[in-house]
């Protein structure tokens, strides 16, 4: 084997670990998919439409694809966290592969090493690889797309396009929308710089949309031609419409939320009489701007090599003729740009995990920047400057990105690291400066391995977090107590990995035939019972609890034909209870009540707070209150 391949290898070993270690138990779990892949098992109609809970109640927000895959694991493997989080490491070890090949191919061996080790120690990208969550597919898929895009864009052919479109159709229904952020990138490099005539060109790319366009709405408009009653309700639409879902709640409420104002000044309210209940901004927040993504807390998700982009990237420009070089820096560069303007704009539903959509194309300038500016350094002169300089300038950013966690979230270093870091830096780049006509190679890969180092930490951190739920981010080693505990409340967001086992218990016993187990006001509360039982459970009102989905009469009904049995109400400490609660139902809330006998707690909810380990409850069960809908049936 070739030393390339050696350190190729060797790169993929720290991803795997990275992104395997102990990934059944630390991995970042979103309950609610995970309730859905445990449902897509029970039948071909919830596989095919998506379905959150075996008796198609509700769909999943988002669309299948990514799912159907991990479904797939969990049939070969068995169900369970480790089975479905297995297909997010394999995509993400085939990325980085990926990566590699497509710098390699047009920059050289070692770009195209720098490049896959930059995406290795990319700290969201560990995030994602080791989350159930939908990016790792997505991130795949347009990396193919890109792939495509090169080869058609080198010799013209339409069916290299025409694959390309079909891919990004593919990511589409992977996470909707959020793939179309390479798509004008594509669109316009192909309309400039393609081999064929101009007309032939145009025509190309009108095939390419219409196929881009087939593709991405085929699974979209078979759920909507279908009959609402024989297909689960669309969550998170209020119209039971997927087309809505696509435009609505992951389209523009991704830039403007419908109920920011009235959230923002309900939550302010509550918190001068009760601060402690209220989860602030976000875990990674930063507002929506030009600066946005220049905030250290969103920074240090994925922008730690961010000055060796931009200053490596101009290097490579500048060497890179007027060949198919250029176009590859114009691809990775426009890619970046475009989801950086996408992100930077985000002022709706926005989580930092998003970021990981940036990874590849920064990854890949980095990779390309760092082998242009050592093949610059090696040269001697003048020009042999620029490489201590990038490392004194990207040394500062990482060291401002650094000082944005000491002293509010590290437990160790917080005098001393951030001037220990720059005193490193300078003395690398004196010496880099002083034997540039003699340069040992030693010196470059001691200032790689610098500007690797907080961005490994921060990935080691992110792989060694404990517990198993919530949303994916990154998140440095040595945490202090009170990050450690504005860390685990966000996690609650997420909701409970799987149910109190006395509450399944109890249920299951005085089942009596009934359709659903439980209904619950929101899927946060439905995702663990199904998770733990794989048996039916009504989400009332979605995963937000806003969906519209059944009217007091319908619930009614349900009950008098003895559909359905305990009702589960309540959220959780206020500001979930404001987010989630049963504000958002408060009519069915209210007829539960009226209706309902409360189930003593003591029946149903352990003590001890309920299971250990990858079964787990979360915090937002504590508030929750049990009513059985036929108090004449005892309990």
């Amino acid at each position: 084997m070739t030393a390339p391949r050696l350190c190729l290898a060797a790169i993929l070993v720290v991803a795997a670990l990275l992104r395997g270690c102990d990934l059944g138990e630390r991995g970042f779990i979103t309950p609610y998919y995970l309730a859905g892949v445990r449902t897509m098992l029970a039948s071909w109609h919830n596989f095919f439409f998506n379905a959150f809970d075996p008796a198609g109640f509700v769909s999943l927000d988002k669309p299948p694809v990514a799912f159907w895959i991990q479904t797939f694991s969990a049939e070969l493997l068995g169900f369970s966290p480790l089975s479905v989080l297995l297909p997010q490491l394999v995509e993400g070890l085939l990325a980085i592969v990926l990566l590699y090949a497509l710098v390699r191919r047009r920059f050289g061996e070692v770009a195209g090493l720098c490049a896959a080790l930059a995406l290795v120690l990319t700290p969201i990208a560990v995030a994602v690889d080791r989350s159930n969550n939908t990016e790792s597919c997505l991130l795949l898929v347009l990396l193919l797309a890109a792939w495509a895009a090169i080869r058609a864009l080198d010799t013209g052919r339409l069916r290299l396009l025409l694959l390309c479109a079909a891919l990004i159709g593919i990511g589409f229904n992977t996470k909707m929308l959020a793939a179309f952020g390479i798509v004008p990138v594509l669109a316009l490099l192909y309309l400039f710089r393609a081999p064929p005539r101009w007309g032939v060109r145009f025509a190309h790319l009108g095939a390419a949309g219409a196929v881009l366009a087939a593709v991405s709405l085929s699974w979209v408009l078979v759920y909507e031609v279908t009959p609402a009653a024989s297909r689960p309700f669309v969550d998170s639409s209020p119209d039971n419409s997927m087309l809505e879902l696509v435009v609505g709640h992951n389209g523009f409420e991704r830039f403007v939320h419908p109920n920011a104002a009235r959230r923002a000044a309900a939550m302010a309210a509550r918190s001068a009489t009760d601060p402690a209940g209220i989860l602030p901004l976000g875990r990674d927040f930063a507002p929506a701007g030009p600066l946005r993504l220049a905030a250290p807390r969103l920074a240090a998700q994925m922008a730690w090599l961010f000055p060796l982009v931009l200053i490596g990237g101009i290097a490579a420009w500048q060497h890179g003729g007027a060949g198919g070089a250029r176009r590859d820096l114009l691809l990775w560069a426009g890619w970046a740009l475009s989801y950086g303007i996408v992100f930077s704009a985000a002022g709706g539903l926005f989580h930092a995990y998003y970021l990981v959509l940036l990874a590849p194309a920064l990854a890949a300038l980095a990779g390309i920047g760092a082998a242009a500016l050592y093949s610059s350094y090696r040269q001697g002169g003048r020009a042999a400057l620029v490489l201590p300089g990038a490392l004194v300038v990207a040394t500062v950013w990482q060291a401002y990105i650094l000082d944005g966690y000491s002293s509010t979230h590290l437990a160790v270093g917080e005098g001393w690291i951030v001037p220990a870091f720059l005193i490193a830096a300078a003395v690398l780049a004196a010496a880099l400066a002083l034997l540039r006509t003699r340069p040992p190679a030693w010196l470059a890969v001691a200032a790689m391995a610098l500007l690797l180092a907080l961005p490994a930490a921060w990935s080691i951190g992110t792989a060694l977090a404990g517990g198993n739920t919530g949303f994916p981010a990154a998140r440095p080693p040595f945490l202090n107590d009170a990050a450690l505990t504005q860390r685990q409340r966000w996690a609650t967001v997420a909701g409970a990995l799987a149910g109190d086992s006395r509450l399944i218990a109890f249920l299951q016993d005085r089942n009596a035939g009934e359709e659903f187990l439980l209904a619950a006001v929101n899927a946060r509360l439905a995702a663990p019972v199904i998770i733990a039982t794989g048996r039916p459970v009504m989400a009332l009102g979605g995963f937000s609890g806003r969906d519209p989905i059944l009217g007091v009469e319908d619930f009614a009904r349900l009950v008098a034909a003895r559909r359905v049995r305990f009702a589960l109400i309540g959220d959780g400490a206020p500001g979930l209870r404001l987010a989630f609660g049963e504000g958002h139902q408060k009519a069915l809330v209210e007829w539960i009540r009226a209706n309902g006998r409360p189930v003593d707690p003591t029946l149903w909810r352990s003590a001890d707070g309920g299971p250990s380990g990858w079964m787990r409850r979360g915090a937002e069960a504590i508030g929750a209150q049990l009513y059985d809908l036929r108090p004449e049936g005892g309990g």
